[in-house]
């Protein structure tokens, strides 16, 4: 979540959980996506899959940045409630 959405996040989560694992700068939503997927072009073996829980409103911000990085067929999904949280995508072969 970006860092304006504090206010939002259940009490029960914010007591339990290190703001460092769930809030993000307002101003660069897909830094932790990024890094990850940077690491991923050297780590992830050619034909192997790169999966992210990702928040809704980037979607295509986040299956824009895999593509960027060279991943193929990168693509987000829905949940089961409709919501588009899930990104994968595919290191070349």
């Amino acid at each position: 979540m970006l860092e304006q959405e504090r206010p939002l996040m259940r009490a029960n989560v914010l007591d339990y959980e290190p703001a460092a694992a769930l809030f993000v700068p307002d101003n660069d939503p897909l830094l932790f996506y990024r890094r990850i997927a940077e690491l991923g072009t050297t780590l992830i073996r050619p034909g192997g899959n790169i999966y992210f829980e990702i928040n809704e409103q980037y979607a295509a911000e986040t299956v824009r940045l895999l593509t960027a990085l060279g991943y193929q067929q990168a693509t987000a999904h829905a949940d089961l409630f409709g919501k588009m949280r899930i990104a994968r995508a595919t290191w070349p072969v």
